[in-house]
């Protein structure tokens, strides 16, 4: 993640530094075409930050991430939160989450609790139902059954 975080920076660069150029090359030579390691990854993504004045960085469903490259990826991005000035964090998950979020990210993080309610579960299904290119082959009462049971059966940690 860290490493497609650095392309995204780099490439809304209107330059690639010549230390990253290098890097990725010396990279390819010495470690067979793998790319560089997590660790010279964040260098290059904090390099690449210099150039930036303000760049926000959002990781959707942070939840989601694997337990085992979590803590280096939330300690990655604590590094270039505090080596970057103008790097700003936007991170979303669960709620479980969140104590792993206070733990890597040290007084670095602002918590917004955020649970949607049930008509903001009907508002998306009603909108997912009306865009869904096969909504059509679906009965009416397929789709009163969708917008009934749904926002029934949602477990309490999403509402």
């Amino acid at each position: 993640m860290i490493g497609a975080l650095t392309k995204q920076v780099v490439n809304a660069l209107s330059m690639v530094p010549t230390e990253i150029k290098e890097s990725f090359k010396r990279a390819e030579r010495e470690v067979g075409g793998r790319g560089p390691q997590v660790v010279e990854t964040v260098k290059l993504l904090e390099r690449a930050l210099a150039s930036a004045k303000r760049t926000f960085i959002c990781i959707d469903a942070l939840d989601e991430c694997s337990d085992k490259y979590l803590p280096q990826l939330l300690t990655s991005l604590h590094t270039v939160y505090q080596t970057s000035p103008g790097a700003r964090l936007f991170i979303t998950g669960r709620p479980h989450i969140r104590s792993v979020v206070e733990k890597y990210l040290p007084g670095s993080a602002q918590i917004i609790p955020f649970s949607p309610n049930s008509e903001d579960i009907r508002e998306y299904l009603a909108m997912r139902l009306k865009h869904d290119l096969e909504s059509e082959e679906m009965s009416p009462a397929l789709k009163g059954d969708i917008m009934k049971r749904i926002p029934e059966a949602i477990p309490d940690v999403y509402v």
